[in-house]
């Protein structure tokens, strides 16, 4: 079989003519916001195995230094009998 001009699927084969320019701007800013998303999940992609990783350091650092300089608050006074209420 014979294929006599672009197929039905791809009208945009049958005009030679190139995009216009306002079609190209928003094909461009199309790609750009793509880019711009893509560049996003990359960097929490990088940024999740050091951070991973980091986390058992941070949790020790946490409980030696902030837990172990702070104090806790004082208890109250007891009565002097155990059983008085």
């Amino acid at each position: 079989m014979a294929l006599n001009g672009p197929p039905m699927w791809a009208p945009f084969l049958k005009d030679p003519q190139p995009p216009r320019a306002d079609e190209r701007l928003s094909l461009r800013q199309l790609l750009l916001v793509a880019a711009a998303v893509s560049l996003v999940i990359a960097v929490g992609v990088v940024a999740w195995h050091p951070s991973r990783l980091a986390a058992p350091t941070l949790v020790d650092w946490q409980i030696a230094v902030l837990d172990g300089t702070s104090d806790a608050p004082p208890l109250p006074d007891l009565p002097a009998d155990p059983f008085a209420r």
